[in-house]
């Protein structure tokens, strides 16, 4: 079978995101995500998440980022775990442009790569982290082995991903859509599925699920739907009820599972170099590009990133480091806008029955959060 690189899939995949960051209705999306910040729960949900990765005290070896962005995600971990050597790799030149300017990023190394061809060699990191990205794959079941193949025997692996099982709306159109065989787009496009999907990927990529939860009740309809003034009373309503059985199963958007690969670690954390994700050779400095013993060679983008998703040409290094702009890839950017503002529509429109089942579950939450508070106990930890 034909390597994703050497087709040019990878490039394909790395097109799409790009478009997608730099799509002009990502100041709309970044103002929903701030309502989060404000109301803490953003932060009540990496909570969840690095929990899950239960860092020891004084953490050290290294820990890929998979997926990392801007890198939000390697800050928060440094802070965690500052022995931590932290590799964030993610397929976007334009989130990549943050994730290295970022300040308080300064232990952490990123590459440009997919999360389907990875360009380490096999059992080298100690943990993983995968915040909300898996979903953006096009076969979740090729990220998940390659995960394995990277990870240590004994590592640990959290992943966050939507539930596919809940009811909000756009979940249940798109499970209608994967019964019809319709899927969206690679990137771009969340292909939720239900825990018992990722149950079964992962057994079958050699994982073992040590732990699950739900979180983010009603989140989505908080952010698309209902005034931004209710998060804050909506929130503390509805997330007690992560805790109830078949509630959070229905009524949550996220789910979140602590892996471990089976066997024990027995060699100490080393120093990581990338390797060609083709051959997992060693690279080395060709011209200002990386080239492997197989005469696999990748060209630097242009913030110095070796770009491991397209094999480089000979000639013109430079040129292969600036962002694609052609009219094949700008057309389906404006499509994707219209897409999404007509979605928008329909989700306000049909959201009146997803509303009532709220309305039902409110008094629940009312009792449950007398009992179980998670902002609460997030404060006292």
């Amino acid at each position: 079978m034909s390597d994703q690189i050497l087709t040019g899939k990878s490039a394909a995949y790395r097109a799409a995101s790009e478009a997608l960051h730099r799509d002009p209705l990502a100041d709309r999306q970044a103002a929903r995500f701030r309502k989060l910040w404000e109301c803490g729960f953003a932060d009540l949900i990496r909570a969840d998440f690095y929990g899950l990765l239960a860092l020891p005290e004084g953490a050290s070896g290294n820990l890929l980022d998979a997926g990392c962005g801007t890198g939000i995600e390697a800050a928060n971990l440094r802070r965690l775990a500052p022995g931590l050597k932290i590799h964030g790799v993610d397929v976007s030149s334009v989130t990549l442009a943050g994730a290295v300017a970022r300040p308080d990023a300064d232990n952490a190394v990123f590459y440009q790569a997919t999360l389907e061809r990875l360009p380490f060699a096999d059992s080298v990191f100690d943990y993983i982290a995968s915040h909300e990205v898996i979903e953006h794959v096009e076969d979740p079941s090729v990220v998940l082995r390659e995960f394995a193949r990277v990870l240590k025997p004994g590592g640990v692996c959290a992943i966050a991903t939507p539930n596919g099982a809940s009811w909000w709306l756009e979940h249940l159109r798109q499970r209608v859509k994967r019964v019809l065989g319709r899927r969206g787009a690679p990137i771009g496009e969340d292909h939720t599925r239900p825990p018992s999907f990722w149950q079964r990927e992962f057994d079958r990529a050699g994982f073992v699920v040590e732990r699950q939860i739900f979180d983010g009740a009603a989140i989505e309809f908080q952010m698309l739907v209902a005034p931004a003034e209710w998060m804050p009373i909506l929130s503390r309503l509805l997330e007690p009820l992560r805790s109830v059985p078949v509630v959070n199963l229905v009524l949550c958007d996220r789910v979140k599972f602590r892996l471990l690969k089976q066997g024990r670690a027995t060699e100490p954390a080393t120093p990581i170099s990338p390797c060609c994700p083709i051959c997992h050779m060693a690279l080395s400095e060709s011209d200002g590009a990386a080239l492997c013993g197989d005469g696999h060679r990748f060209a630097r983008n242009r913030h110095g990133l070796i770009d491991f998703t397209a094999i480089a040409p000979e000639i013109d290094v430079e040129a292969s480091a600036l962002p694609v702009a052609s009219s094949d890839i700008a057309a389906p950017i404006h499509r994707s806008v219209r897409s999404r503002r007509w979605r928008r529509r329909a989700l306000v429109v049909t959201s009146a029955g997803y509303a009532g089942l709220l309305l039902l579950l409110l008094p629940l939450g009312l009792i449950v959060g007398t009992f179980y508070q998670p902002f609460r106990e997030q404060r006292r930890s």
